[in-house]
């Protein structure tokens, strides 16, 4: 379980810097290519004896950059989906992706919940609805209710990808779990710089040192959330873990985001955070 507290916890610092980052940088592909290359560093420096090419390590290799890619593709989804549909709507159906490693765990991997978290796992898919529920000021209906096969498309994408460390956690090797990370970062790294190539083709969106350096501060906490619900999922059950690891960082950023940094927060979003809680303790139980 302390796996999983820490999981949350640098996923929430992950959310806060990325909100932060936008006060001093406007290119997101400048801040991704910062932040994937601290990634990339990180689980280098942490691999145990700096072999990138270990004997058996097949597996970590090819799920990491399959992770790699579903990584990026979920970025470039959810940038269109935002586009078409408004932050709001796109948001939900990204964290409802929860529901496909959880349903395919109690299928195929015979992790059968209890009734008390049966009910905790339908309550955080309602708090994710109803924090995500109230649509985008300025947005008009048919941006709200754009492209239902490409909600769908990121719905099952983001679902995947989330659903990957599990994947890992059950066919590969525990000792390969830092090089499963390398590769993970690697890919994605290669991908978003060929991504924000294409990006400096357009006026006024050259990546600058202060893009940059925002991705360094992004790149810490993403590695670790990343490395350490790898380890959760590999102690619990998925349904404990990817329900608690998004509502969870939910929670802990509307915390800090309205006692420190001081967004503004509404009915809704106080309802869901005691449903929040309510699914945490029934999860748990």
């Amino acid at each position: 379980m302390i796996y999983l507290i820490f999981a949350i916890l640098f996923s929430a610092s992950l959310a806060l810097a990325l909100r932060i980052s936008e006060t001093f940088s406007d290119n997101r592909y400048g801040i991704l290519v910062g932040n994937y290359v601290t990634c990339l560093v990180v689980a280098f420096v942490l691999l145990p004896d700096k072999n990138i090419f270990a004997a058996g390590s097949r597996t970590a290799v090819l799920t990491g950059i399959v992770n790699g890619f579903l990584f990026t593709g979920n970025l470039v989804l959810m940038q269109k989906c935002i586009r078409e549909n408004g932050a709001v709507l796109s948001s939900a159906f990204a964290k409802l992706g929860i529901v496909i490693p959880v349903t395919a765990s109690i299928l195929f991997l015979g992790e059968i919940p209890t009734l008390f978290q049966l009910v905790g796992i339908v309550l955080v898919i309602v708090a994710i609805w109803v924090i995500n529920s109230e649509g985008d000021r300025g947005c008009g209906r048919r941006r709200r209710m754009g492209s239902a096969g490409l909600l769908l498309v990121l719905f099952v994408v983001s679902g995947m990808a989330d659903g990957m460390s599990k994947v890992t956690e059950r066919i590969g090797e525990r000792r390969f779990d830092a090089l499963f990370l390398f590769y993970t970062f690697l890919t994605a790294l290669v991908l978003t710089v060929v991504l924000a190539f294409l990006e400096q083709q357009r006026p006024r969106r050259k990546i600058g040192k202060m893009d940059f350096l925002s991705g360094v501060a992004v790149g810490f906490p993403n590695y670790f959330s990343t490395s350490l619900l790898l380890a959760s999922v590999s102690r619990l059950p998925a349904y404990i873990v990817y329900p608690s690891f998004s509502v969870g960082t939910i929670l802990v950023v509307s915390f800090v985001s309205v006692l420190v940094i001081g967004d503004p927060i509404s009915r809704r979003q106080i309802g869901g955070c005691g449903i929040i809680l309510v699914a945490l303790a029934l999860l748990n139980l």
